[in-house]
């Protein structure tokens, strides 16, 4: 059972620092962070994001892309135009 709550927990804690960190601070910059702060969540994401994690300023660019060509050929994870995404139109 630990290891089931273990595991929950490391997913959720991924997604928090995904959401949190990169998507409303890096790529929107919604807030300001104390450069304490943006070292603990920058330590935080690299753990708990493991293989998955970018940069937070490469996915800031990349996210500010993505809103910038939106499902355009230019959208750098656009499920209409990625190469990486199977097409099933």
């Amino acid at each position: 059972m630990e290891i089931l709550i273990f595991f929950a927990l490391h997913w959720y804690l991924s997604l928090f620092t995904q959401t949190f960190f990169h998507h409303r601070y890096a790529a929107h910059k919604m807030f300001t962070m104390s450069r304490f702060s943006e070292k603990v969540f920058f330590i935080m994401s690299g753990i708990f994001q493991g293989s998955s994690y970018l940069s937070p300023y490469a996915y800031g660019a990349l996210h500010r892309m993505h809103h910038a060509f939106a499902d355009t050929e230019d959208d750098p994870h656009s499920p209409k135009f990625s190469r990486n995404v199977e097409n099933r139109e």
